[in-house]
């Protein structure tokens, strides 16, 4: 298949599982006119590309031949669906592999991998090591670690890598990914500014690359605050690859937030995907809860931040929410993850733990900062929430 493996190592994934708050302080700002997503060349259907997805992986799972090819394309259809049973299965493999072939430097690469996709950070990080114990070439490892550092809040080393390997290959995928290096450090102009750049080198006509690129600069403007322009960055993800997940959910929530109605598109979906995500959208709390349950036993790291989401919104149980939102800080510092445990203390009812956690984002992006704000208000500290306050033009 003529497609690029892009999926993985979302920078802007969905990370918090709803649009960000900036959108709603910002007057207008959630239902300004976008700007004109930029147009690619057209695709073939994205649901026979997944149908072709499916068949390969039937293909090559039963080849040990295809061990490390199975494992990128689990890995592919886990990042386009959400289901926790695709990441299991290359967990497994990946796991056998390392053992029948302890010197194979493929196979701690793919172990490595492996491992950040579903959050085991820590072990991520010693099968990279293996990895590096088995090659003087950077090359063959440096993209996983800027990777795992960007997934766990080490941002300046990754940044760097980001921008280098933009300048010396400027594909659609090296640039935006420099550009979603660029928004985790609050550049969202600079950011922005790499997309129509990114949209005239893309080579690929594949609707899993397509739809990965408008997803992820759908992200910046929806980081930004811009949820219109949003918007219109995920209904042409979704238009590319209707079976794909994140652009889904960021859909509907933003459609939600400008007025539309998802109900339709949620609908669609769930005949063939029931994740606990869609399910939600949909008002099957119930069900969504049981499914969330079920995804948190088999892989708790990979699934505590969306988890710990639904159960501040619709599960409506900020206790369990806490309890998520708590251990996937404790695994990933990132900012998002700190945000999501001073969200989650303030619903608890418990204030001076949100300041405990809440001081590093009040330099970070407007969205964190409005948080931070709402924390040291809570807590007391009328001093830090009034220069917060003053920086941010809340009256």
């Amino acid at each position: 298949m003529n497609r690029v493996l892009v999926v993985g190592a979302l920078v802007l994934g969905c990370r918090d599982g709803r649009p960000h708050e900036t959108g709603a302080d910002r007057a207008g700002s959630a239902v300004r006119p976008a700007v004109v997503v930029p147009a690619l060349p057209p695709s073939p259907d994205g649901d026979e590309e997944l149908r072709v997805l499916d068949r390969e992986i039937e293909l090559h799972r039963s080849d040990p031949r295809f061990v490390g090819t199975t494992i990128r394309e689990l890995l592919d259809r886990a990042a386009i669906r959400g289901d926790a049973a695709d990441y299991q299965d290359a967990l497994e493999r990946s796991q056998q592999w390392v053992e029948r072939a302890p010197t194979d430097l493929a196979a701690w690469k793919a172990r490595a991998i492996t491992l950040g996709r579903v959050h085991r950070f820590a072990a991520a990080r010693e099968a990279l090591d293996k990895a590096k114990r088995l090659t003087a070439d950077v090359t063959e490892w440096d993209d996983i670690a800027a990777t795992l550092d960007e997934a766990t809040g080490q941002l300046a080393a990754s940044a760097a890598y980001r921008e280098r390997r933009a300048k010396a290959a400027p594909n659609s995928t090296n640039l935006t990914r420099w550009a979603a290096s660029l928004a985790l450090a609050g550049r969202f102009d600079d950011a922005i500014a790499l997309i129509p750049r990114a949209a005239a080198e893309l080579r690929d006509p594949s609707p899993i690359t397509i739809a990965w690129l408008y997803f992820q600069w759908g992200r910046l403007y929806e980081l930004r605050g811009e949820i219109g322009a949003a918007r219109q960055f995920y209904e042409a993800a979704h238009a590319r690859l209707p079976g794909s997940l994140e652009p889904l959910v960021h859909l509907a929530q933003t459609m939600l937030a400008t007025g539309g109605d998802p109900r339709a598109v949620v609908a669609d979906a769930l005949t063939t995907n029931p994740h606990p995500e869609l399910l939600a959208l949909a008002g099957r709390i119930d069900e969504a809860r049981a499914a969330w349950e079920r995804y948190l036993r088999v892989l708790p790291e990979a699934f505590a931040d969306h988890a710990a989401r639904f159960y501040l919104g619709p599960g409506n149980d900020p206790k369990r929410a806490r309890m998520l939102a708590d251990a996937n800080l404790s695994n990933r510092a990132t900012a998002d993850a700190r945000a999501l445990a001073v969200e989650a203390a303030l619903a608890g009812g418990d204030p001076q733990a949100a300041c405990g956690v809440a001081g590093p984002l009040a330099t970070g992006i407007r969205a964190h900062q409005v948080l931070a704000w709402k924390a040291f208000a809570a807590c007391g500290r009328s001093a830090d929430a009034d220069r917060l306050a003053r920086t941010l033009g809340i009256r």
